[in-house]
C-alpha cells in the first residue's frame, strides 16, 4: 500500500468516526451530554488539543481545570463541568429542573442585583471569575462566561450549582440554598443567562 493510500484510508476512517459520533447526538445518544456535542467528541467544538480545549493546551479553556486570561491571571476552574461531562451529570433532584418563572425584564433586574451582592464579589462583576475575593481561593471562582453557550447553560446545571455550592467538590463557594429563596436563585439564574455580559 502506498503512502497516499493509507493517508486516504486513513482520513475515511476520521470521517467515519466523526460522522458517528454526529449520528450519535441527533439521536439523543445515551442520555449523556456530550452526545449533543454533534460530531466534536467530549471536548467541545474542535479537536484534541485545538479549540474546543481552548488555547490548544491541555491546560488550556476546555474542561482540565484552570485557564489563563490576559497577562497570565488565573480565570476560574472547571471542576463542576469535568464532573457532569465525564459520566458524573447533575445529581438529584436538581436533574432536568426548568425555571418556574417567566423570562422578564423584572426578573432580570432582580437577578442583577442578586447576583452582584451575592457572587460578584468571587465571579467578578461580569461573571469571568475574577472577583476581588477570590483571587486567593484555590481552585479559583468559575468563569461563567465560558459555561454560557455551551452545553451546561442550563436550568438544572446552574441551579444545583448555585443551591449546594462547592462543598462536596472541595471548592470554596458556598451554598445558597438556604440564604436565598428558591424564586431568587432562578432569578440570579435569568441574569445569568439573559443578561450577564449583555447591555442593559
Amino acid at each position: 500500500m502506498t503512502g497516499t493510500s493509507r493517508i486516504i484510508l486513513f482520513t475515511l476512517a476520521a470521517v467515519g468516526i466523526a460522522a458517528g459520533f454526529a449520528l450519535h447526538a441527533r439521536a439523543g445518544g445515551d442520555n449523556c451530554e456530550p452526545a449533543r456535542w454533534t460530531g466534536k467528541l467530549a471536548m467541545g467544538p474542535g479537536r484534541m488539543g485545538g479549540p474546543g480545549m481552548g488555547p490548544g493546551r491541555m491546560m488550556g479553556r476546555g474542561m482540565m481545570g484552570e485557564h489563563e486570561g490576559p497577562g497570565g491571571m488565573r480565570r476560574g476552574n472547571f471542576i463542576r463541568h469535568r464532573q457532569v461531562m465525564m459520566g458524573g451529570g447533575i445529581p438529584a433532584p436538581y436533574a432536568g429542573k426548568t425555571s418556574p418563572l417567566p423570562v422578564t425584564r423584572e426578573n432580570i433586574a432582580a437577578g442583577k442585583t442578586l447576583f452582584e451582592d451575592n457572587c460578584a464579589s468571587c465571579h467578578g462583576k461580569s461573571g469571568a471569575g475574577d472577583g476581588e475575593a477570590g483571587k486567593d481561593l484555590n481552585p479559583p471562582p468559575a468563569d461563567i462566561t465560558h459555561i454560557l453557550g455551551r452545553p451546561l447553560d442550563r436550568d438544572d446545571f446552574f441551579m444545583w450549582t448555585i443551591s449546594e455550592g462547592g462543598g462536596k467538590l472541595k471548592t470554596d463557594m458556598p451554598a445558597f440554598k438556604e440564604a436565598l429563596s428558591e424564586k431568587e436563585r432562578w432569578q440570579i439564574i435569568q441574569y445569568l443567562r439573559n443578561g450577564l455580559g449583555k447591555r442593559d
